[in-house]
Formats: C-alpha cells, structure tokens, sequence
C-alpha cells in the first residue's frame, strides 16, 4: 500500500506541475535586446546593407554579430547589465571604405522586470542617450525609451546612401 500511495502522489505532483504550464508558453523575445533597423537616411526606407561587421566595443574579438557576409537589414545589439554605456562598432568591409567605422553608444538604466509567469524575469533598459559617429550614419533614433522584449525595432540608424552627386555609396 505504501507503493502505491508513493506512485499516486508523484503521479499528482506530475500532472500539477504540467498543468501549471500553459500550452502557449513564452512566444516573447526571451531578452530585453534592443533591436537595430537600417534606414536610408534620404527616404527613411529599410535598407538591407552587405560588407559590415557589426561588434560590441570592449566585447572579445570573436564575438561579432554580424560578418561582412550577412544581408543586414536588423540586428539585435546585446546590452551589458552591469554598465550604464554600451557602444557598438559598424565596421564597413566595402573595399572603398576598409577602415572606416563608426560607433553607436547607448547610456541607459537596468530595471529588473518580470516578463510573465512563463517568460520569467529578466532586465528592462530605460534609454537616458543615444548617439553616433557620422562617418556614414547620418543619425540615430529612439523608437522607444523603454527596451523589454517586445519583438520591435528601438533604434533606427539612417545611413548616408548617396553622396551630394546623386551616385550610390554603399
């Protein structure tokens, strides 16, 4: 009897603990990770750019998030927690334009948020600055102050596409 009092209770603990789940589950962006859209700076259009290489400053060399080979029109930008700053590196690999760069840099706060029972916890980022170097970015914009897990485009970097003459850079 004591066996199968055993079998029964864990059989119960079971099937509570699958109930507690939903089907659904976390659908959500797991991370509060900024995401980055390009932009033609003339039209406000996406872009889609080639010949980047795109890595945090201060990151490990390995540790790139897009090479020169990728089709970038959005990338995600991981954020430290543990900073206030972070800054990225677009490194044009175009042969015209090797060794050019610039870098975006975010100031922002870390708030711990709790998502959902299912997506748990994880940090928010309530932006204080955004700016860039103006090689080729004409400007950055905020779509959003507050960055969660939301599946959207927060900033938008507009690129220099055509030079005064009218022809195309990139």
């Amino acid at each position: 009897m004591g066996k199968a009092l055993r079998i029964s209770i864990v059989a119960a603990l079971l099937s509570a603990a699958s109930a507690a789940c939903t089907s659904t589950g976390c659908l959500e962006n797991g991370s509060a990770i900024p995401l980055a859209r390009m932009c033609d700076s003339a039209t406000g259009q996406t872009l889609t750019l080639d010949s980047l290489r795109i890595y945090g400053l201060g990151a490990p060399a390995d540790s790139s998030l897009t090479s020169a080979a990728d089709q970038v029109s959005e990338v995600y930008l991981p954020v430290n927690p543990a900073a206030t700053t972070t800054a990225w590196v677009i490194e044009y690999r175009r042969k015209a334009l090797l060794g050019l760069s610039d870098t975006v840099t975010m100031t922002y706060e870390a708030i711990p948020y709790l998502a959902s029972d299912d997506c748990g916890a994880m940090y928010a980022y309530r932006v204080k600055s955004l700016a860039a170097t103006t090689h080729l970015i004409d400007s950055v914009e905020l779509t959003e102050t507050l960055i969660t897990n939301a599946e959207s485009p927060s900033i938008r970097i507009y690129f220099r596409t055509r030079p005064a003459g009218g022809g195309t850079q990139q």
